[in-house]
């Protein structure tokens, strides 16, 4: 963890000095809220991007659309990639906006600035892997090895992005963290980064399952008969991964409820809310294998996968303003 100051308006000599109660912080708020929401959007539209096989829209070419700086879309597919690319770009603008009003705002040394400048250096990661995705061709309809590892990967550094876009919004709060009068045992942020990592793993192997999904809908009309097609000696690789996905999800969506309740007194609402929505995630889940993975619920598990990792990166900084600093 980076051992970065901690700023509370409790302090009212260190709120002072931060700057924590001026309108420029108040201002910082607004825009980290807005870039999260945003980015949050446009990672859900990439999602629209995938299923319905648009990701070749624009050809082999990036960041033009087919060869053309301004492009007239001639087709449903080349429409939506471009619209994706247009709000990808204003995601990095945004992101841009935040670092600004955070190194503008927040004093020297203030951790809203490098979290601020990590948001960058992240979305700059984001371009560059979509930018690979479009050129090594590894959109559509291609089933090589290369795309099975490069969105996985992509995944992750968009969860890393929500992240820090995460903490922005909590540290650029007066009083970043609500802390309840319950004792914050040293070992809880430990255990919750640890569940933090696991979801990541799940939303991993929910990338590859997704990619599955898209690339070889299934065919039988019941779960067993899923389950045969899936490890039947015809099956590709993708299809044979795709039960490791509820498997780990599972285990994980135990340990991440058992841990929100054990080490959630540092942020009561965060912790509720990763408890809630835990559960809808896995009756999305079990929902999205009985109808074999529609597109449109694909969207929402997203989402909410998307909003469990806000809340539960709520509770980890929270947790971590809370902590002892001799722990």
């Amino acid at each position: 963890m980076l051992n970065l100051p901690v700023l509370s308006s409790e302090n009212p000599e260190a709120s002072r000095k931060s700057g924590a109660a001026s309108g420029d912080f108040r201002t910082i708020a607004r825009v980290a809220r807005a870039t999260l929401g945003y980015t949050v959007f446009v990672i859900l539209f990439g999602a629209v991007v995938r299923i319905t096989g648009s990701g070749a829209g624009c050809g082999q070419h990036w960041p033009t659309c087919n060869g053309e700086i301004v492009h007239l879309p001639r087709r449903l597919e080349t429409l939506i990639e471009l619209t994706h690319r247009v709000t990808s770009g204003g995601a990095l603008l945004a992101v841009l906006a935040f670092a600004a009003a955070a190194v503008l705002g927040a004093p020297p040394g203030h951790r809203l600035r490098s979290t601020a400048w990590a948001a960058v250096g992240l979305m700059v990661v984001e371009a560059l892997i979509g930018a690979a995705l479009v050129l090594w061709r590894l959109v559509a309809q291609d089933t090589s090895t290369a795309r099975a590892f490069v969105m996985p990967a992509h995944l992750v550094s968009t969860y890393a992005l929500v992240a820090v876009l995460t903490l922005g919004v909590l540290w650029s709060r007066p009083n970043p963290g609500r802390v309840a009068p319950d004792p914050i045992e040293p070992t809880a942020l430990r255990w919750l980064v640890a569940g933090a990592l696991c979801v990541v793993a799940v939303a991993a192997t929910g990338a590859l399952t997704a990619l599955g999904d898209t690339l070889f809908p299934p065919a039988a009309l019941t779960l067993a008969g899923r389950v045969v097609e899936d490890q039947g000696a015809a099956a590709h690789d993708l299809q044979r991964l795709r039960v490791l996905h509820p498997v780990v999800a599972a285990v994980t969506a135990v340990a991440v409820v058992a841990l929100a309740f054990r080490f959630g007194a540092a942020h009561r609402t965060a912790s509720y809310a990763v408890v809630g929505l835990t559960g809808l995630q896995v009756a999305a889940g079990i929902t999205n294998v009985l109808l074999s993975a529609p597109g449109w619920l694909q969207v929402v598990h997203l989402g909410l996968s998307l909003a469990l990792w806000v809340a539960l990166v709520t509770l980890i900084g929270a947790t971590r303003d809370a902590t002892p600093r001799a722990a």
